[in-house]
């Protein structure tokens, strides 16, 4: 009897604690920027294809991509094109664009989030 009523008690708890942690987005790893929850991020995500604007922090815009590398690479070049922004190379992660014939260089930072979303990291000079 005591130990149908702990079994039951431990299922409680763990069940309460798995609900929180999916409800929380817990999960997720960490952020490379402050100012947003995981949960914040992950609810601003739409399955479109498109980038979408997070927030700005210490001098830099934050984008998320849901897609793979090269397709969240070559939406944020079509980005930088709209604005006269010529793309250059791509260098590990980091995406390398010029503007104002060639004289200034811009350097986007991309991460992996999770399997399934890119975070892209733009000077807060470009904004788009």
């Amino acid at each position: 009897m005591i130990t149908t009523i702990a079994l039951g008690i431990v299922t409680i708890v763990f069940l309460c604690f798995g609900l929180i942690t999916f409800y929380m987005k817990s999960y997720l790893p960490e952020l490379p920027f402050e100012g947003m929850t995981k949960k914040q991020v992950y609810e601003k995500i739409t399955n479109n294809n498109s980038i979408i604007y997070l927030t700005n922090s210490k001098g830099y815009n934050w984008y998320i991509y849901q897609g793979n590398q090269k397709d969240g690479r070559n939406e944020i070049i079509k980005r930088f094109n709209t604005l006269g922004i010529v793309f250059k190379e791509q260098l590990g992660a980091g995406i390398i664009f010029t503007s104002n014939n060639n004289k200034d260089e811009i350097i986007v930072e991309s991460e992996m989030w999770t399997g399934k979303y890119i975070i892209f990291q733009v000077p807060d000079a470009v904004k788009f």
